[in-house]
């Protein structure tokens, strides 16, 4: 079995997610860390350009999004599985977590950004161009309603008694609640109180907490780069003959992201799917890697 590397950083409640899909299948995989804030040479040599985290790599074949990290996870270890009540209604569930977590990041931004240093306020703010910093005074009130709101959703799941939201198992459902849960409780006092009626909600964050981290493995990029030299991927070239776009196969393209600037990353088409895009990022340094993408919340343009 080809090892798992996990590039990231712990504070980042993306990466989490990942961290609770690893540790729900049992895995060994190796942690690399990456630093916080752009540039990410380390990561973009990987990525094609992309430096958001997570981001999976088994072998020579490079994971780019939680959404997707699940899936190949789910493909290769079935069991547990992370789609308790069906794939398509855990990736749904991925839009309400991000609905979740801007309730979050908006408390973020309004209590802790007047600490932040100036390159690290000019990286977040430039991650998220929708997001106006100078005004989190006037969102505040705001994201804290929705923060609870969201919150509710989760203890009405829980309220029946079932230990985790599709039932007696955790699943990616859980995760996409539960790391917002867990960086607003521990960056905000005040949110105790917010969940203060949700009797529900602390047991099954302490029960999402025992899960772990799976059997990590601190490794570093180096470590990482020999064996995507050493690997080959694992996909066939194929474009899905109904696919709207009108890309072919050795097309040069780039993938953006949609909803935050994390950079975009640039290389040849090699597989495009309805669910998927997979390119050869242009890099000299790394030849043999294929780097997959998700279709929703990335768009593929031809260069």
């Amino acid at each position: 079995m080809t090892e798992i590397f996990l590039h990231h950083y712990d504070a980042s409640p993306f990466s989490q997610k990942a961290i609770k899909m690893l540790a729900i299948k049992g895995v060994d995989w190796k942690s690399v860390i990456h630093p916080m804030i752009a540039p990410k040479p380390e990561l973009t040599v990987l990525t094609g350009g992309y430096r958001g985290t997570p981001v999976m790599q088994i072998g020579a074949d490079i994971f780019v999004d939680s959404q997707l990290i699940a899936e190949e996870l789910e493909r290769r270890f079935p069991y547990p599985s992370l789609y308790l009540g069906g794939k398509g209604v855990a990736h749904m569930l991925d839009e309400w977590g991000h609905a979740f977590f801007r309730s979050g990041l908006d408390i973020a931004i309004k209590e802790f950004s007047g600490d932040w240093d100036e390159d690290f306020y000019k990286d977040r703010d430039a991650i998220f161009p929708d997001l106006d910093f100078s005004k989190a005074d006037t969102r505040f009130t705001d994201a804290c309603v929705r923060l609870r709101a969201h919150a509710q959703l989760i203890n009405d799941q829980l309220s029946d008694g079932r230990d985790f939201l599709m039932g007696a198992s955790p699943g990616l459902a859980d995760i996409q609640g539960y790391v917002v849960n867990w960086f607003t409780r521990a960056g905000f006092p005040f949110v105790q109180k917010l969940f203060n009626d949700f009797s529900y909600l602390e047991p099954w964050e302490k029960r999402m907490a025992a899960l772990g981290e799976g059997g990590r493995i601190e490794a570093t990029a180096q470590d990482a780069y020999d064996v995507a030299k050493a690997s080959q991927t694992i996909i066939q070239s194929s474009v899905d003959a109904d696919d709207p776009s009108g890309l072919a196969v050795g097309d040069e393209v780039c993938v953006i992201p949609v909803t935050s600037q994390r950079g975009d990353a640039k290389g040849r088409l090699v597989r495009l799917s309805a669910g998927e895009v997979a390119i050869a990022p242009s890099s000299a340094d790394l030849e043999s890697i294929v780097v997959h993408y998700p279709r929703l919340g990335y768009e593929v343009r031809r260069v």
